[in-house]
């Protein structure tokens, strides 16, 4: 059996459908509070009777914190999708390290007690190294804690030192480092807040841009990849590198609507975010932009997805095609 954490999020979604289409047992974790708005839309995103796929899967009801419920969710398992993260580009979340990386911990202590024959964990770009010059970054580029200062990111990077310690343990696994995630989802967070904002209206951009990539493929990678002969290795999944202004005028023409024409500078949207969490702290709420997202908006960064190229082959979806896919289901729903 195969079971998948964050089956309920972007890209915990889109894999459960792909591995609906091969295998028969599927297992997957949520929580007693689970949202499952995002699974049914991610599902009505490939057809029009959700239902039917959705009670074919098993729900284990588990907590990547809890090691009880994991204990339990993990029996007959032979297979591990480990998608379940904070997804947090600001400097606030408490929950973070909790779920990133204890929780990483524990979804690895268990696979190698139930002996679990291969496992894939989802990381990101933020945990990849980072370059001042605009060379290309791949996953031999060294991260370095200094430079990477959101929270989101030295989490992402501790958490795949135990997916490392799994693996000098025995652990048969592989990690992915996806770009920006682009795709269907329920929820109006991380890059679906950018669609929903532009289908309104939108008239800014940043210089800014970074690697982006289609959710269909970041799962379809890790089907090929866990299906492979592949283990003890690192694989950047970005399409494209993009310029934030192109990604903003893809969106806007899929939704008809004037292309953003207000340029935006780093010291303006740094002043902007510094106000943002101001104002949080007053108000007890955590904005939506702070400076360090600022920074993030107005810097370039290119990688290099030749590693997963070479060993599998992949090619990747054009990342306009996948913006236009979104923007026709968010205009047709």
């Amino acid at each position: 059996m195969i079971l998948v954490t964050g089956a309920t999020g972007l890209v915990g979604g889109h894999l459960l459908w792909h591995l609906l289409q091969q295998h028969e047992e599927i297992v997957a974790i949520k929580r007693s509070s689970s949202n499952m708005n995002t699974i049914y839309t991610v599902f009505k995103f490939y057809t029009k009777n959700p239902d039917e796929y959705l009670k074919k899967i098993a729900w284990r009801i588990a907590d990547v914190n809890d090691y009880n419920s994991l204990q339990k969710a993990m029996s007959g398992i032979e297979q591990i999708y480990h998608c379940a993260a904070i997804v947090s580009l600001g400097k606030q979340d408490n929950n973070i390290d909790d779920v990133n990386v204890s929780g990483t911990r524990n979804m690895v202590e268990l696979a190698l007690a139930h002996k679990v024959k291969k496992f894939c964990y989802v990381s990101s770009i933020a945990a990849c190294g980072f370059s001042h010059k605009g060379e290309m970054i791949d996953e031999e580029t060294p991260f370095q804690s200094s430079t990477h200062k959101t929270p989101y990111a030295v989490s992402k990077h501790a958490a795949e030192q135990e997916i490392w310690k799994g693996i000098e343990k025995g652990l048969k696994a592989i990690i992915v480092n996806p770009g920006v995630i682009l795709g269907v989802s329920g929820a109006k967070s991380s890059s679906m807040l950018l669609f929903h904002q532009v289908k309104r209206g939108f008239m800014f951009y940043t210089l800014g841009g970074s690697g982006y990539v289609d959710v269909q493929d970041v799962v379809k990678a890790m089907i090929l990849l866990m299906d492979s002969n592949i283990h003890s290795e690192r694989f950047i999944l970005v399409g494209e590198n993009n310029s934030n202004q192109e990604i903003l005028n893809w969106m806007a023409t899929g939704f008809n609507k004037p292309k953003p024409f207000i340029k935006v500078g780093r010291r303006l949207i740094t002043v902007i975010g510094f106000l943002s969490e101001i104002s949080g702290k007053i108000f007890k709420y955590t904005p939506l932009l702070d400076r360090s997202m600022g920074v993030s908006a107005t810097n370039r960064s290119y990688y290099s997805s030749q590693k997963i190229k070479d060993a599998i082959g992949y090619q990747f979806n054009p990342i306009s095609n996948c913006i236009a896919d979104v923007c026709r289901f968010m205009l047709q729903n």
